[in-house]
C-alpha cells in the first residue's frame, strides 16, 4: 500500500532533523565523536529510525557533506564571469559569497575535516573537488575578464580564483562573529584587493 502524503511529509521531516542533528554533530564532535545514538538522541527520533533512511555513520556523513552542494552550488556560482563591468560584479560577487559563507560555519567544519581526512573520505572528497574546480574555474574567468579589459593587474587568474576560495572558508572558520555582523562588510571591502584592480 502506498505512503499517504502525511506520511510522506512526515519521513521528510525525520529525515531533515536527522541531518540537522548530525550535521550539528559531526561538525562539533567530529567523525569519531559523533554516534548513531547522539543522533537520534538530537534529533528526537528513535536509534532504530535513523537506519530507515542511512545504512550507516559513513553514509550519514557522505550526505550531510554532499547532499547540500547542489544549492550551495547553485548560490555561490550565481555571478556572471562574461560582465561587461567585472569589477563591479567582482564587488557584487564577493558581497554574495561573504552573506553565504558567514551563515555556514557547521557545514563549512565538515569540509575541512573531508580535506583534512581525504584518503579516508575518498567519494566525498572527490564531490567537493570537483565543486571547488567547478567555482574556482568561474572565479578564474571573471578574473581573465577584468584583465582583458585593463581593469585588474595580470597575474595567473587560477591562482588568485583558488587564493579567494581559501579566503572564504578561512574567514569563516576563524570568525566567531555573527552572521549579521559589520566585519564581514569590512571583510568584502578588503577583500578586493587580491584581484588586483587598477584604480
Amino acid at each position: 500500500m502506498p505512503l499517504s502524503e502525511q506520511q510522506i511529509e512526515k519521513m521528510k521531516r525525520k529525515r531533515k532533523s536527522i541531518m540537522e542533528a548530525a550535521t550539528y554533530l559531526f561538525a562539533t564532535e567530529g567523525y569519531e565523536g559523533t554516534t548513531i545514538k547522539k543522533v537520534s538522541a538530537s534529533a528526537g527520533i528513535s536509534f532504530g529510525s535513523v537506519f530507515t533512511y542511512f545504512k550507516d555513520k559513513e553514509e550519514l556523513f557522505h550526505t550531510v557533506v554532499v547532499e547540500p552542494l547542489e544549492d550551495f552550488s547553485n548560490q555561490v556560482l550565481e555571478f556572471d564571469e562574461a560582465a561587461e563591468e567585472p569589477l563591479v560584479e567582482l564587488e557584487k560577487m564577493i558581497k554574495h559569497h561573504m552573506s553565504i559563507f558567514s551563515g555556514m560555519n557547521h557545514y563549512l567544519q565538515l569540509v575541512v575535516q573531508v580535506i583534512g581526512q581525504h584518503e579516508r573520505f575518498l567519494d566525498t572528497f572527490e564531490s567537493l573537488d570537483q565543486f571547488h574546480n567547478q567555482f574556482r574555474g568561474k572565479v578564474s574567468r571573471l578574473i581573465e575578464n577584468g584583465q582583458q579589459k585593463g581593469l585588474l593587474i595580470k597575474q595567473d587568474p587560477l591562482i588568485v580564483a583558488t587564493l579567494y576560495t581559501s579566503l572564504l572558508i578561512g574567514m569563516r572558520l576563524n570568525s566567531t562573529d555573527r552572521r549579521y555582523s559589520d566585519i564581514w562588510e569590512e571583510f568584502a571591502l578588503a577583500t578586493i584587493a587580491i584581484f588586483g584592480p587598477i584604480r
